[in-house]
């Protein structure tokens, strides 16, 4: 990304990140903050979605190499009671093999970086602001040559980008004196929205030389032992599409109210999985080279829905010494209110692949 094209991406949010305090101050705020993928209101039950959500981030090359563009893609939900309302989602890269790789060492460059773009400088070099669902950000040449050489001989060189991340039911702005995250999330009339309505968090992109690995591949969903149509899959969901049909028989996922509203002692047991190829699992080519093991990379589901619940909201996917679990699907127990559900399916790998699919779920 160049110069010019990191200015005027982090032109767009200068306002919201004004300068309130000079750069160590930002630090310290930054440093007593805690980041974390996918966080909601605090007592929300994993599965199910009744506030802002982050469900995935995905990487369109989950191991980049040097030089490599990579773009990265938001999965959110608002399943609040307050939705429709606006959501801001903002980015922020530039952060290269900190300390012990750990995310936190990014802190200090953030806060160099955050309070240059607040008082309308270019930013350091590198350093990448952005908006939307997606993002790009590049990856340095040197990011591997430019590490320290471990001591260890059987480590395979390697790089560490991370990228931050905030989404926010409102508009982003500069978080009041002693908060953590520099920024704060606020509503139309000014007032600042809480945790059901603000989640930060990153990821991380580990880079070699000479290996790679691509995300899971998913092509349908079963539902009730029936083939349905999903509403998306991948980035086609990041523009909340609507179902694929208006009636139930035309591959629409159709099922009875339950009273007992989800109880799985109650509720009929719905099964349900996304499809997926045996041979999804990759070798983890990392650990074959570094230690001669032959083993595939881990893989798991984790499974989401806007109301009922499910038997199991995380399914394994692929063992290490295993491979393929075919047994990867769950069961599904539908509310007791009638009217269209959102269901998700997000397939995870151990090296940081990411795939998803959604389903419209019709409780009549």
């Amino acid at each position: 990304m160049s110069a010019e094209r990191l200015f005027v991406a982090s032109r767009e949010l200068r306002r919201v990140i004004a300068p309130r305090t000079t750069s160590l101050g930002l630090l310290a705020a930054i440093t007593a903050a805690g980041f974390s993928i996918g966080c909601g209101a605090e007592f929300d039950p994993p599965s199910e979605i009744n506030s802002l959500r982050v469900l995935a981030v995905q990487k369109d090359k989950p191991y980049p190499k040097p030089g490599d563009d990579v773009s990265v893609s938001m999965l959110w939900y608002d399943g609040s009671d307050k939705a429709p309302r606006p959501v801001q989602v903002a980015w922020f890269s530039g952060c290269y093999n900190p300390p012990g790789d750990f995310y936190y060492g990014c802190y200090e460059s953030l806060a160099q970086s955050l309070a240059a773009v607040g008082s309308g400088q270019t930013p350091p070099p590198g350093f990448g602001v952005g908006t939307g669902n997606q993002f790009t950000f590049s990856i340095p040449d040197d990011i591997i040559s430019s590490r320290p050489k471990s001591k260890d001989p059987d480590l395979i060189p390697y790089g560490l980008a991370y990228v931050f991340f905030a989404a926010c039911a409102g508009e982003l702005g500069p978080a009041p004196e002693g908060q953590g995250f520099p920024l704060a999330c606020f509503d139309a009339t000014g007032k600042q929205v809480a945790s059901e309505g603000f989640v930060a968090g990153y990821t991380g992109a580990y880079v070699y030389d000479d290996f790679t690995n691509t995300n899971p591949v998913i092509t349908g969903f079963e539902f009730n032992d029936q083939v349905v149509f999903p509403d998306c899959i991948g980035d086609a969901c990041l523009t909340d599409p609507p179902p694929p049909s208006d009636v139930c028989g035309e591959g629409l996922a159709c099922v009875p109210a339950c009273e007992a509203d989800g109880d799985p002692q109650d509720c009929p047991e719905i099964k349900l999985r996304p499809l997926i190829s045996s041979d999804v699992a990759e070798t983890d080519d990392v650990a074959a080279a570094a230690e001669g093991r032959n083993v595939t990379e881990q893989m798991w589901i984790n499974y989401y829905a806007e109301k009922g619940d499910f038997k199991s909201a995380v399914r394994l996917l692929a063992d290490a010494q295993k491979g393929f679990n075919t047994d990867y699907g769950t069961s599904f127990y539908a509310p007791k209110q009638p009217g269209d559900i959102k269901l998700w399916a997000v397939a995870h790998d151990n090296r940081g692949g990411t795939e998803w699919v959604r389903i419209t779920v019709r409780v009549q």
